[in-house]
């Protein structure tokens, strides 16, 4: 049976309130996770696809199904770095401000919740940001105008007259750094006013329960009313990781989707922690961090922002008392180190086999349209599978239980 619409008021599992006060208790490990919970070795067989409801035979040549199975430890490198240890530190101080503010989002051993901050908030972060990164690049390239610039009027010229007759050139510089220090100030000073939660979640990636949830939020009359909520919640394993391929003016460019077999559902996840790319690669690797992320047959993956959370979940924490590994093991390392591994990561993405493998989720379910990854598991199937899987649509048991 495949998953449920559930239209209904979303219930956010592992946040504030007596939900949140479970990741403490003392529990084993098999009654920690839900029934649901995603392990490889316990998908069961699922409906055949009758129909590809989120691509066209455009989207198709456009875009490719990435197989299941076979994940590598891996994940962008540039999510990776997203939170370098001198950044994972200073979120240690600051850790009751999104919560007092009443975010949320959240990334810890329970899943992985994108809910955007207020537009207040975010129009902070890019001044930050954009205003950052332009004045790193503007200041550089005005001085070296303006030193040539001085040459080329003439001995007669001095640095002060020059000044006044070039000094548009220092816009490139200055307008970005003053918005540079606008959202520090801002931030600094008023940091309870800069931070604001927005109206709430937008995805949600459950480790614990096996679940994808998507929100969606409209108002019967635009801009007035009360907004109604609604919620598509499925088992993780009935989605599938997608590369959207495109082009612009630089090139090629692709991103990373996840689509639900069943239905019109698309979670554009990797607008969110990866943004897109002239490489295919980085999209290999987010859909195996998504796969060991979900999956609770082993740990966490060894992902920077995570590392707090590890002792709260059952199978990491075993593993990692079995394994001696370091409590803060990114916490405490230097930059350097940190740059090691970092490009350690990027060779290990540049590398990844994903193009090679079979999609093992083709012996579970029969795809509509048949790639020749699914071809490759298909055919080594049993016979049943090969007949189509007459008896697909039997209920399903009960999955990933640690």
């Amino acid at each position: 049976m495949a998953g449920k619409i559930s239209y209904q008021k979303p219930q956010f599992v592992g946040r504030d309130g007596a939900a949140a006060r479970l990741t403490h208790c003392s529990v084993a490990g098999r009654h920690y996770y839900g029934a649901n919970a995603y392990s490889p070795s316990s998908i069961p067989n699922q409906p055949a696809q009758t129909q590809d409801f989120n691509h066209s035979v455009l989207g198709r040549s456009a875009g490719f199904r990435l197989p299941w199975g076979g994940a590598q430890d891996v994940m962008p490198s540039n999510l990776f770095a997203r939170w370098r240890p001198k950044d994972l530190r200073r979120m240690e101080k600051r850790e009751d401000l999104l919560a007092e503010a009443g975010d949320q989002g959240q990334q810890n051993h329970e899943s992985i919740c994108y809910a955007p901050l207020a537009f207040r908030s975010r129009l902070i972060h890019v001044f930050e940001v954009y205003g950052k990164g332009f004045f790193c690049v503007g200041l550089p390239v005005s001085i070296f105008m303006y030193v040539t610039a001085i040459f080329e009027l003439g001995p007669n010229t001095t640095w002060r007259s020059a000044f006044f007759e070039l000094w548009p050139l220092f816009l490139l510089a200055g307008v970005p750094g003053l918005m540079w220090l606008y959202s520090t100030l801002v931030f600094t000073l008023f940091p309870r006013w800069s931070v604001k939660a927005g109206r709430g979640p937008e995805w949600e990636l459950d480790r614990r329960n096996g679940m994808v949830r998507v929100w969606r939020y409209r108002r019967a009359v635009p801009f007035i009313g009360p907004r109604k909520v609604t919620v598509f919640e499925a088992p993780f394993y009935e989605f599938d990781g997608f590369v959207a391929g495109g082009a612009t003016r630089y090139g090629p460019r692709f991103d990373f989707i996840l689509c639900h077999r069943y239905s019109k559902l698309k979670v554009h996840i990797g607008d969110i922690l990866l943004g897109w790319h002239h490489n295919p690669r980085p999209c290999y690797a987010l859909w195996d961090f998504l796969q060991n992320f979900m999956d609770v047959s082993r740990p966490l993956p060894e992902f920077p922002v995570l590392e707090p959370h590890r002792p709260k979940d059952p199978v990491t924490a075993e593993h990692d008392r079995k394994s001696g590994r370091p409590e803060r093991y990114w916490r405490d390392m230097d930059d350097t180190t940190f740059k090691q591994k970092e490009d350690e990561m990027f060779s290990r993405v540049l590398h990844i086999n994903t193009e090679q493998r079979p999609n093992l989720m083709a012996t579970k379910v029969r795809y509509a349209h048949m790639t020749p990854e699914d071809m490759l598991a298909y055919g080594r199937g049993s016979r049943e599978s090969r007949q189509g899987r007459p008896g697909s649509g039997a209920p399903r048991p009960s999955v990933g239980k640690a």
